[in-house]
């Protein structure tokens, strides 16, 4: 799936659009805000071994996008060899957008590779969120032999300036103090802008009154927060008021 948003008179407009297989793309129609809302559904119901997806975004400049799912992605069992997913996002100068998908939920036997590339020019803003939930604890699910791992690179200018991979094979290493501690949702936030080391503070008193537990970082013109949490509802809960207290505007279909 391709997109590309244009600034027309100072209004953000869709320029052109790609979709094909089962990645879709909706713009849902919005009255409380200029930002058009692009919804991503995934009409194969989820991914499993062998599966391909790749979303690519280019915002212009001065125009702003907000990406977001239908609902949680689902990792299934794979027969063999990972699910992939990657996301290539492009800011021209002035640019905004905002990485902000639903849940990844990691089945037990699942597999999935996740790499998520961003190009942007000094003075555009992007905000990126990836949670993810090892197994549903309604059902009664964990995940004893399922793989994930979760490649970031961002680049403003040409320059590499964050870098981050996850990788979690089965539990084995998320019981630590240093990993999960034995939790089973976690997610990780960064805010790139001009502005960002200012939202660190109000980021940390709202971490205070989470249900998850976190801890933020600002530097460089960015905020990163990482997040755990017992399950996926309060993992949920701690983005949205992460997201209030920072200035953070969450999608529409967050709350359907």
């Amino acid at each position: 799936m391709r997109v590309r948003i244009a600034n027309a008179a100072g209004r953000s407009r869709l320029d052109r659009c790609y979709q094909g297989g089962s990645l879709k793309v909706r713009f849902p129609r919005q009255s409380d805000t200029e930002v058009p809302e692009a919804v991503l559904l995934n009409t194969a119901g989820g991914i499993t071994g062998g599966d391909r997806f790749r979303v690519e975004a280019e915002i212009d400049a001065g125009a702003a996008l907000t990406l977001t799912s239908q609902a949680a992605e689902k990792i299934y069992r794979s027969p063999g060899g990972e699910g992939r997913f990657d996301v290539s996002l492009t800011l021209a100068a002035g640019a905004r957008l905002a990485w902000l998908p639903h849940e990844t939920i990691l089945f037990d036997g699942g597999r999935y590779e996740r790499r998520l590339d961003v190009v942007m020019e000094d003075d555009a803003e992007a905000v990126l969120c990836e949670a993810v939930i090892l197994g549903r604890a309604a059902h009664g699910e964990s995940v004893r032999d399922g793989l994930i791992t979760d490649r970031w690179r961002v680049r403003r200018r040409g320059k590499l300036v964050y870098a981050d991979n996850t990788t979690i094979h089965g539990n084995r290493g998320t019981d630590g103090s240093a990993t999960l501690g034995g939790k089973r949702a976690f997610a990780s936030l960064l805010v790139l802008a001009p502005n960002a080391e200012a939202r660190i503070e109000p980021a940390r008193a709202a971490l205070e009154n989470c249900p998850a537990t976190g801890g933020a970082s600002g530097w460089d013109g960015m905020l990163a927060v990482r997040l755990v949490a017992d399950d996926g509802m309060a993992l949920r809960q701690s983005i949205v008021r992460l997201c209030n207290a920072t200035a953070i505007r969450t999608p529409r279909a967050w709350s359907i």
